[in-house]
């Protein structure tokens, strides 16, 4: 991608100065977050069988992985800041890409990081009890933080992200060697590996959670345009850090049934803390508390970073204001796009809606998602002489059998929670009037 002279002038072109290790570090950073401390809860409450509940964690990621390989061939195509939403503007048409932007920012990106914020808040208050009133005063001083912190560059945010990233995979390695070394032979949960009563739609219904706690695996390609070589790196950082992921969650997962029975994991409201204490008594639980904190920590500066990049990239599309795709020139970071997040993401941490807004829009993400692999189909037939550097495995079948099953677990989603799916789709609509008025404040500004 080259560089133009209105670009370098008005200082809006990001600087490639990330490598490979950066890469998979933002990829199982963005997924790592609190979700496998929490969600075995959910999946247990859908699914009695423990065999069913480790395969929830392979199928999630085996999707996931699937997901991404098809994301790869499009990221390597146009190695650009923003991603999916870059994608979506080139496969279909501005409209479609720009309802996903929307989407994201003013509701995924901001609502995840203003709930994982609270959590972190959350999980800090054993060590520093808090009001709720405080609570909400530390995440907000956490996003704060963190998203000065990046003005310095995404050279320091993703070194600060390295660091973290390393440490709370040690500790997450070093959590399940401990229970696998370390749990007796008599445990409170001997493990029956029998399918049981096995339901399609709570099968769907349990993968909901699966998807939460992977959720971020996309963001590697948000900031590809500050990649040295996003055309070898997408591809092989999904790879690595999706399978990755996948062999932590289900070791730690299989860990929990080790050491809690099915009704003590159903009512746990932290499966991780209850798991450990039955080795390790309170001093565990404070450990794993002091862990699920780096973890969360991680995780949050991981959405700062990669978020900003979706609003720098539709700013100089001009469906946003296009002040927010200049750089600082100094540190070449979106300083104005960081700060239009971080303050929509404080609003939801005091407005309390987050989580509701979150769960609204799952639905609505896995529609991008399809879309997004139907697009592969797309532009090989609209823009076959594109240079492809990577091109996904198996096709056509693989990202087909991606898109068939995104179009039956949206339809699973909406009949099991219509509500929900009902409103995510109202969020997305509300993206329409939203697009007609900056094209008007665009078509404005041009003729002025």
């Amino acid at each position: 991608m080259t560089t133009t002279n209105n670009e370098a002038t008005s200082g809006t072109q990001l600087i490639r100065q990330l490598g490979l290790w950066s890469a998979v570090f933002m990829c199982m950073s963005s997924e790592i977050g609190s979700g496998i401390f929490l969600v075995a809860t959910d999946i247990v409450n859908q699914l009695s069988s423990p065999l069913m509940g480790l395969l929830v964690w392979v199928v999630g990621g085996s999707i996931t992985l699937t997901g991404a390989l098809i994301f790869a061939e499009l990221g390597t195509m146009f190695p650009q800041a923003g991603g999916q939403y870059v994608f979506l503007r080139e496969a279909f048409h501005p409209l479609v890409a720009f309802l996903f932007g929307w989407t994201l920012i003013f509701v995924i990106q901001t609502g995840s990081i203003a709930g994982v914020a609270v959590a972190f808040a959350k999980f800090v208050t054993p060590f520093m009890p808090m009001s709720d009133i405080e609570k909400n005063i530390a995440a907000t001083l956490i996003i704060v933080a963190l998203t000065m912190f990046n003005f310095f560059g995404i050279k320091r945010g993703s070194q600060l992200l390295d660091s973290i990233t390393v440490v709370k995979i040690v500790a997450l390695v070093g959590f399940i060697a401990y229970v696998l070394l370390m749990a007796p032979a008599a445990t409170a949960s001997p493990i029956h590996f029998e399918v049981g009563n096995l339901s399609i739609s709570h099968f769907g219904v349990a993968l909901l959670a699966a998807f939460w706690a992977f959720d971020g695996w996309y963001s590697i390609t948000f900031i590809a345009g500050e990649m040295k070589k996003p055309e070898r790196d997408i591809p092989i950082s999904s790879l690595v850090a999706i399978i990755g992921t996948t062999t932590l969650y289900v070791l730690a997962s299989y860990c929990y049934y080790r050491l809690l029975n099915h009704d003590q994991i159903a009512g746990s409201t932290f499966v991780a803390g209850d798991a450990i204490h039955v080795l390790a008594g309170e001093f565990g639980v404070k450990l794993i508390g002091v862990m699920v904190i780096i973890s969360v920590l991680g995780c949050l500066n991981a959405m700062v970073i990669s978020g900003a990049r979706v609003v720098y990239a539709m700013a100089k599309d001009k469906v946003l204001p296009p002040s927010l795709a200049v750089l600082n020139h100094k540190s070449h970071s979106p300083n104005r796009a960081l700060a239009l997040q971080m303050v929509w993401s404080i609003i939801l941490v005091w407005s309390g809606k987050y989580d509701e807004l979150f769960t609204y829009v799952i639905f609505g993400a896995f529609i991008f998602y399809g879309l997004t692999a139907f697009g592969v189909f797309w532009l090989r037939k609209k823009r076959p002489n594109v240079p492809r550097p990577y091109k996904v495995p198996f096709y056509p079948w693989l990202p087909g059998l991606y898109v068939l099953f995104t179009i039956c677990f949206t339809a699973n989603s909406l009949f099991e929670k219509p509500k929900e799916s009902a409103a995510g789709l109202l969020i997305i609509a509300l993206g329409l009037p939203a697009y007609a008025i900056m094209r008007k404040m665009t078509a404005k500004h041009r003729s002025e």
